[in-house]
Order: structure tokens, then sequence, then C-alpha cells
């Protein structure tokens, strides 16, 4: 399928924001972590557990967002996976049990695996051989405006 350089640029945009969800999502349980053990009166076994449920999320959203994209597309996944990362943001923020901030930090690291393949995936599916490097280099970079931004936050 051929893209217009518009078309092009809009996904491309898409998936900057994308990554930069990511970012976050992967920076958040650092930076609100001391704030929630203290908040939750959690111990040090807990604190572990907690750390272990965000890349456990990850891991998984990296496994099955391919299959489910090659059969919805990739819009649907995309959509889902910003809103997966959003409902986890909150779910910190509000939650005043363990196992819900458990539930949380997996449903962020879900979300966040899903946009990082995802984003990877759709900027490579859009751009030929010759622009394909630098714009996943570039999409890279976004990641880290993700994870800078909400220490800066």
């Amino acid at each position: 399928m051929e893209y217009s350089d518009k078309s092009k640029l809009r996904t491309f945009i898409a998936a900057c924001i994308g990554m930069s969800f990511f970012g976050v999502s992967m920076i958040t349980l650092g930076t609100v972590l001391p704030t929630l053990s203290s908040k939750l009166n959690l111990n040090t076994l807990q604190v572990s557990s907690i750390v272990a449920f965000l890349p456990i999320g990850i891991l998984l959203g990296s496994l099955i967002f391919g299959p489910i994209c090659d059969k919805k597309g990739h819009k649907r996944m995309f959509i889902l996976s910003c809103i997966a990362v959003l409902i986890g943001l909150i779910g910190i923020g509000i939650c005043q049990q363990f196992y819900l901030l458990q539930a949380a930090i997996s449903i962020i690291g879900l979300g966040g695996g899903v946009l990082n393949g995802e984003t990877n995936a759709l900027v490579a599916d859009i751009y030929g051989d010759k622009e394909r490097g630098s714009k996943l280099s570039l999409l890279g970079a976004f990641y880290g405006f993700g994870a800078i931004g909400i220490p800066l936050l």
C-alpha cells in the first residue's frame, strides 16, 4: 500500500506521540514509587513485586500486539494501548489497596509494551528502506521525551 506524504507525516506524528506515552509508562513507576510506598505502607517485598509487574506487562503487550494488528489493523490497537496506559496512570493515582496498584502497573506495562511494538511496526511499514532507519531513530528520541517529561512534570 502506498502512502501519501501527508498521510505518512500524520501517521509518523501519531507514532511519536505513542512512543512518548511508552516513555511515560516506563518512567512513571520509578518516579512515584517512593510516594506510593509510604502512602500504602508497603514493605520491601511488596515494592519488589510491584516493580516486577511493569516488565511482565510489557512482555505480554509485546507478544500480543502482532497477531491482533495483523487481523484488526494498527488503529484500534494503538488507541486501546494509549487508553490502557492512561487508565493505569489514573489507577496509580487513586488506588488505596496493594492489589489495585499491582493491576494498575500491569495495565501500564501491557499498554506500554503494545505501544512500543506498535509504533515501531507502524513506522517500519510506512517508510521504505531508504528512510526507515532515520525515522525509527527519530521515533526512539520520542521515548526519551516522554521519559523526561514525567520527572519534569
